[in-house]
């Protein structure tokens, strides 16, 4: 059983990723492997918009430090997916790598809409943290990041932690919500 994060925090020791590492205990807990995708000290580069993937489904012609993650959609067992709330939205780093999915949706053989090349029923988990004290203040940005990263690719979401007001109490001292992390990090594996 593998376990792959993709952390879309630029910073290594902040909220978002002190609760994707906690989720990560909680999956090695239950016997997984695990590995992290950390997006802001990549060499990574955006979509091209070149559309070769729409020729070679499931296959990124954009070659960086992103590839073998993006190959590791398909192969992983479970799926964290962990970003903060900056601007309202999430960060640049997400965004980059969520546009790179776009290879990992293969059009339909009657040219309408799309269906995944990742197998379908994989689990995965969200982390969201926020420096705004409602935690449904950003739940459109945070439905799309589930959606097209996740749910859109046929993984089925067994966790999902909303971090507000984070700069007030930060994650590393929030011992229930690491419990929680760690709890879903469990069920990615157990089910």
């Amino acid at each position: 059983m593998h376990v792959m994060a993709i952390n879309g925090s630029p910073r290594k020791k902040g909220n978002t990723t002190t609760l994707i590492h906690a989720m990560l205990e909680g999956a090695q807990a239950a016997g997984a492997e695990t590995s992290e995708a950390h997006l802001h000290t990549m060499d990574m580069k955006g979509c091209m918009g070149c559309l070769s993937c729409r020729k070679i489904h499931g296959v990124c012609a954009q070659k960086d430090a992103l590839s073998p993650f993006l190959e590791g959609m398909k192969s992983c067992d479970a799926l964290i997916l962990g970003s903060p709330i900056y601007m309202y939205r999430i960060c640049g780093q997400m965004k980059l790598f969520v546009d790179r999915l776009y290879s990992l949706y293969a059009p339909k053989p009657e040219g309408v809409g799309y269906n995944p090349v990742v197998t379908p029923g994989k689990r995965f988990a969200i982390v969201i943290s926020q420096g705004a004290p409602g935690p449904e203040q950003y739940q459109r940005s945070v439905r799309w990041l589930a959606g097209m990263a996740g749910t859109g690719l046929g993984f089925v979401e067994v966790g999902r932690i909303i971090h507000a007001n984070s700069h007030v109490e930060p994650a590393v001292k929030n011992e229930a919500l690491l419990v929680q992390a760690r709890d879903i990090g469990r069920k990615l594996v157990t089910g």
